[in-house]
C-alpha cells in the first residue's frame, strides 16, 4: 500500500538525506543535479524564494521515492508543478527505488488529479537515457491526458568506448591546432592548468564577467545569489558529489577556468570562460583540452557537455543522448490554453536556439552594441563610423621606405617590454595582439612605449597586408619624434629599416628622406565589399639593373644593395 507525505521546509526534509542517499548509491546515480546536498544547497540559496514542495512516496511506512516539485499558481487558479532547479539544473530526476519508480508515479500522479482540479505538469532535464520520460508518457497515453514532449541533445565522451590514443588520433587536427597556438603561449611566457582552493573560486566570477562584459549573459552566472550557491557547493563534503574548479595561468594571472560538477563515474562541464584579451591565443580551445585529458586522467567514464546546440559540444562528442521536458495538464480549457502557450514558446524558443548564426547575433552583436552604446565617447562613434564606411569602400594608398645609410651611433635607451611586462597595462589587448602577430616592443627611457618592431613581415593590420621582408630588414611603427633614434637603434644591429607611409602623410614623407630614407614601392588597394585588389608599383632601377646582369631577388635589394655590398 502507497501513501505520500508532504515535506515544505529544508529542517524536515533532513531527515530523509539518508535515505535519501541510499537510494541513489544503490542506483549508481550519475546525475549530480539530485544528489541531496545539491538540492540542499539550491534550496538555501538559490531557491529561497521558491514554493518547494517535495513528495515522499512510502511503501509501509518506508520511503521509495522523491519529487523535488515547485508549486506556483498561474491564471485562472491552474496549479503549476515543476522541478526545483528550473535554469541550473541540466538534468532531473525522480529518486526511486527502481522497482518503485513507476507504481510511484502512477500513484502520484492520480493523487495530484484528486488533490486539484486543474494542473499542468512541466517537468524538464528528463534524459531518456533513463525510462522516467517513458513512464509519464506511458501514463499520458493509457489516461488520456493531453500532453507535449520537447527533446533537446546532449552530447558526451564515453572513454570506454574510445582509447585515448584513439581519442587523440581522431581529433588530431584541432589537437595540432591547439598545440601550435599553446606553443606561442608559452613562448611568452609561463602557463599553467591548475586546480584551485574553494576559498579562492572569486576569480572565477571575475574573469566570467570580463568574459560576457560586452555579450549577453542570461546564466545568471555571476549574481550574488548563485555566488553564494556556488561557494557553498563546493564546501559540501561527499563521497558520491564534488565541485572541481581548474584554472589556466599564464604568469600567474588567471586567463581561463572550467567548473565542474562530478558525481560517480560523470563528470560534467557547469561552466567554462577565458580572458577575452588573450582570444588570438585560443585559451578557451586550450582549456576545454586540458579539462577533458584531465576527466580522463580522473577515471571519469563520461565527459558531458551538457544540453545544447553549441557548435563545440558536437567537435569532441562521441556519443549523444537526449534530454525531454514533460508537459502534462489537466482537460480543462484553461489549462489546454496555457499548455498551447508553454509549447508555442518552447518551440519558438527552439528554433532560435538551434541556429547558432542567429544566437551569436543576439549574443555576440547585440551584445557589443549594448556596450557601444553604454560606453562609447565621441571619438569610438568617429572610429566605429570610418570602420563602417570602409567595409563598404575604401581606397588605401602608401609608400614603403628603407634606409640607405647608417645613421650614427645610437644616443638613445630603449628597453625591449615583454608580455609579462604590460599585464597589468589598460588595453593590454592590443599588446598581446601585437605580441601574437610577432612584433617586439619597445620603451623608452621614460617607460613609453617608443616603437614596435617586426623582423619577418611588414603587417599593416588596418587594411589587412602583410608582405615578408628580406632577412636583413626590421619594420617599425614608430613615434615621429624619436625617428632618427629609433633608426639608429636597429642599425646598430646591422639591419635595415622600412616603414611606410601613406599617401597623405606629406610632412612623415620629407622627414623620411632628411634620415637618408628611400622610397622603394608605392602599394595601391582598392576594396569594394568583400573584394580587395592590390596594385604593386615596381621601381624602374629594376630593369636597368637586370639589364646590367644584378641578379635581384627582392625588390627592395635595389635600395639594399649599396649598403651591404
Amino acid at each position: 500500500m502507497l501513501s505520500y507525505r508532504l515535506v515544505t521546509t529544508m529542517e524536515e526534509l533532513e531527515s530523509y538525506k539518508s535515505t535519501w542517499s541510499e537510494i541513489l548509491e544503490r542506483e549508481k546515480n550519475n546525475n549530480p543535479f539530485i544528489e541531496f546536498e545539491w538540492v540542499s544547497t539550491w534550496w538555501t540559496t538559490l531557491g529561497v524564494n521558491d514554493n518547494v514542495e517535495i513528495y515522499i512516496v512510502e511503501h509501509e511506512g518506508m520511503a521509495v521515492a522523491f519529487f523535488p516539485f515547485v508549486r506556483s499558481n498561474r491564471f485562472g487558479g491552474i496549479h503549476h508543478f515543476s522541478f526545483i532547479g528550473q535554469g541550473f539544473a541540466t538534468y532531473m530526476e525522480v529518486i526511486a527505488v527502481k522497482q518503485w519508480k513507476e507504481p510511484s508515479i502512477e500513484y502520484l500522479l492520480k493523487e495530484l488529479s484528486r488533490k486539484y482540479e486543474r494542473f499542468i505538469l512541466e517537468l524538464h532535464g528528463l534524459l531518456e537515457s533513463k525510462n522516467t520520460s517513458q513512464i509519464l508518457e506511458k501514463y499520458a497515453i493509457e489516461h488520456r491526458v493531453p500532453h507535449s514532449i520537447f527533446r533537446a541533445v546532449t552530447p558526451y565522451i564515453d572513454f570506454h568506448s574510445i582509447k585515448l590514443e584513439d581519442f587523440l588520433h581522431k581529433y588530431r587536427k584541432k589537437f595540432k591546432s591547439i598545440q601550435r597556438r599553446e606553443k606561442k603561449l608559452k613562448a611568452l611566457g609561463y602557463v599553467t592548468f591548475q586546480a584551485v582552493h574553494r576559498e579562492r573560486i572569486a576569480g572565477m566570477f571575475d574573469l566570467f564577467e570580463r568574459r560576457w562584459q560586452k555579450k549577453i549573459d542570461k546564466s545568471r552566472f555571476t549574481e550574488q545569489q548563485t555566488r553564494r550557491f556556488f561557494e557553498c557547493l563546493t564546501k559540501e563534503k561527499c563521497n558520491a558529489l564534488r565541485v572541481e574548479v581548474d584554472s589556466l595561468q599564464f604568469e600567474g594571472y588567471w586567463i581561463g577556468f572550467t567548473i565542474d560538477i562530478c558525481c560517480r563515474d560523470r563528470n560534467f562541464c557547469q561552466a567554462m570562460g577565458h580572458d577575452p584579451d588573450f582570444n588570438m591565443f585560443g585559451p578557451g580551445r586550450l582549456i576545454e583540452r586540458e579539462n577533458m585529458l584531465k576527466a580522463h586522467a580522473s577515471n571519469y567514464r563520461f565527459y558531458d557537455f551538457g544540453s545544447g546546440y553549441e557548435p563545440y559540444k558536437f567537435e569532441w562528442y562521441t556519443h549523444i543522448d537526449f534530454s525531454r521536458r514533460f508537459v502534462m495538464s489537466t482537460k480543462g480549457k484553461r489549462e489546454r490554453i496555457l499548455r498551447l502557450i508553454m509549447i508555442l514558446r518552447d518551440r519558438l524558443k527552439g528554433q532560435l536556439t538551434n541556429n547558432h548564426q542567429l544566437v551569436k547575433l543576439k549574443r555576440d552583436r547585440l551584445g557589443e552594441l549594448r556596450y557601444f552604446l553604454k560606453n562609447a565617447r565621441l571619438k569610438d562613434w568617429f572610429h566605429s563610423f570610418k570602420k563602417g564606411i570602409n567595409r563598404l569602400i575604401a581606397v588605401h594608398i602608401f609608400d614603403i621606405y628603407v634606409s640607405e645609410k647608417d645613421q650614427g651611433q645610437n644616443s638613445s635607451s630603449f628597453n625591449e617590454m615583454f608580455i609579462q611586462d604590460v599585464m597589468a597595462y589598460r588595453g593590454r589587448a592590443n599588446y598581446f595582439s601585437n605580441y601574437q602577430k610577432g612584433y617586439r616592443i619597445f620603451r623608452n627611457s621614460t617607460k613609453e612605449i617608443a616603437f614596435l618592431r617586426h623582423d619577418q613581415l611588414i603587417y599593416e593590420e588596418k587594411i589587412g597586408f602583410t608582405h615578408k621582408l628580406p632577412s636583413d630588414v626590421s619594420y617599425i611603427k614608430e613615434n615621429n619624434c624619436q625617428l632618427s633614434d629609433i633608426v639608429a637603434k636597429v642599425q646598430e644591429e646591422g639591419r635595415a629599416v622600412c616603414i611606410s607611409v601613406h599617401w597623405y602623410e606629406g610632412k612623415r614623407r620629407r622627414k623620411l628622406v632628411q634620415l637618408g630614407f628611400k622610397k622603394v614601392e608605392r602599394i595601391k588597394i582598392f576594396q569594394l565589399f568583400n573584394k580587395k585588389k592590390v596594385y604593386r608599383k615596381e621601381n624602374n632601377w629594376l630593369k636597368y639593373l637586370q639589364s646590367q646582369g644584378k641578379n635581384i631577388d627582392h625588390l627592395w635589394q635595389l635600395v639594399l644593395l649599396p649598403m651591404f655590398t
